[in-house]
């Protein structure tokens, strides 16, 4: 299967774009990477911004790697995003993505994504409240795949998330926002399933499954993020790890009894920041190997 790599082993690390691509390419032998926006930010001053971006798009060449998505790091899941309370925010939200959606395109990506933001205790708590961010959010994810479209991309990826007060969360409200937005937006609109994300115990119970999410979404997912877990948080382990519970060979015949076995599945590991070097070099190097070995 197109195994790839999300670049958000390398924040805080590789900060020389000819540093991780080296790595990818000559020590893990992947061709391909989802850039992170956490390595650089679409808010950066355009001149100095598109300085930064021609010098991944060279380390990128040098290295015979291809970059087909750009995503949204840790940085910018934070903040409320297009679930903002408050209109201002959401709508620098929507500037955030239309500038994204540029460094995405000048990178040579076709397709950008992310999650889409939080709403607050006290708006999740409020069904008016609910539906009138659901509206909201569906008229900014179509303003943002018109300029994508315009930009020159091809997809928009959406994450659900196990947080009741995202959107999407579940299998159903990923349903309906895909459907809705199909008839809206001005690109393809499709799902990163990630698979530490659909087994969370607190919100899905103790039989939650990916091949639940698998079985009710097939048609509609775009790619897949691949990480270990203990299905009690989000810690994105890779493999070995005895808490992991995450089988990727079962994964992979899921996805390929579903007719997914050519969506790409990209690795999403986090060491963490305070970790070791050299062990961090080596849980993204056997989590690699790992998976390679399991998805084949």
């Amino acid at each position: 299967m197109n195994l790839g790599i999300n670049l958000c082993f390398a924040v805080k690390r590789y900060l020389e774009p000819a540093a991780w691509a080296r790595f990818v390419a000559e020590d893990l032998g992947l061709s391909s990477v989802q850039f992170t926006f956490d390595l650089l930010d679409p808010w950066w001053p355009d001149t100095e911004r598109n300085t930064l971006i021609q010098q991944v798009v060279n380390a990128a060449a040098s290295y015979g790697l291809d970059i087909p998505s750009a995503y949204v790091g840790l940085a910018h899941y934070v903040p409320g995003g297009l679930l903002d309370p408050s209109p201002d925010a959401r709508r620098i939200a929507v500037k955030w993505w239309l500038r994204a959606c540029d460094v995405a395109a000048t990178l040579g990506a076709h397709a950008i994504g992310g999650p889409l933001g939080t709403m607050s205790i006290t708006d999740a708590a409020s069904p008016e409240a609910r539906t009138r961010r659901y509206r909201e959010l569906l008229d900014s994810v179509t303003e943002i795949t018109a300029y994508a479209h315009a930009a020159g991309l091809r997809q928009f990826l959406i994450e659900p998330t196990p947080i009741a007060r995202e959107i999407p969360s579940t299998p159903s409200q990923s349903r309906q926002l895909i459907t809705d937005l199909t008839a809206r937006a001005a690109v393809q609109v499709a799902l990163t399933l990630d698979v530490g994300h659909t087994v969370y115990e607190p919100l899905y119970g103790p039989d939650a499954a990916t091949r639940d999410w698998i079985s009710a979404l097939a048609g509609m997912i775009g790619m897949i993020h691949l990480d270990n877990t203990d299905r009690r948080g989000d810690p994105h382990w890779g493999w070995p790890d005895e808490r992991g519970t995450i089988d990727v060979a079962g994964l992979a015949a899921d996805l390929r009894h579903a007719g997914l076995g050519q969506v790409p599945v990209v690795l999403e590991v986090y060491p963490r920041f305070e970790d070791d070097d050299q062990q961090a070099r080596s849980v993204i190097a056997s989590s690699v190997a790992h998976c390679k070995a399991a998805l084949s």
